[in-house]
């Protein structure tokens, strides 16, 4: 198993543990897409690919939520991509670091913190065509 899966639910700060977050809030991103992940971690170097799957407890059938991201961790021969990310964790952790700062993310809440931006919550239909 040299790649690993990557979805959106778990480093998605409006989730629960339950609902499939595997970080902690304080560290996770508001409603992340494919896309940002992909975006983060192409830019990281990593081997990346986008497959049309749904994470199991995501009710939400919506395109933003669907998809799930395969990171390639590993070479064949066992060793690792890039040192800096060495577990699956280190990965989540660095792209819930990264989407902020992603100029789509930047532009849109004016540079403040994401979560006061709740007011403009209504127009979030980024559908990206491929």
């Amino acid at each position: 198993k040299t790649f690993i899966c990557v979805y959106p639910v778990y480093i998605n700060s409006k989730k629960t543990l339950a609902e499939g977050r595997r970080i902690p809030t304080e560290k996770a991103v508001e409603n992340p897409s494919c896309a940002e992940i992909r975006d983060v971690l192409t830019a990281a170097g990593l081997n990346v690919y986008v497959e049309n799957k749904m994470h199991p407890r995501e009710w939400n059938r919506d395109v933003q939520f669907r998809g799930r991201v395969r990171v390639q961790l590993k070479q064949e021969d066992g060793s690792l991509c890039q040192d800096k990310f060495s577990s699956r964790k280190d990965v989540m952790f660095y792209v819930a670091e990264m989407i902020p700062k992603l100029k789509t993310r930047t532009q849109k809440s004016g540079g403040g913190d994401t979560s006061s931006q709740q007011g403009e919550g209504g127009k979030k239909s980024k559908k990206k065509k491929k």
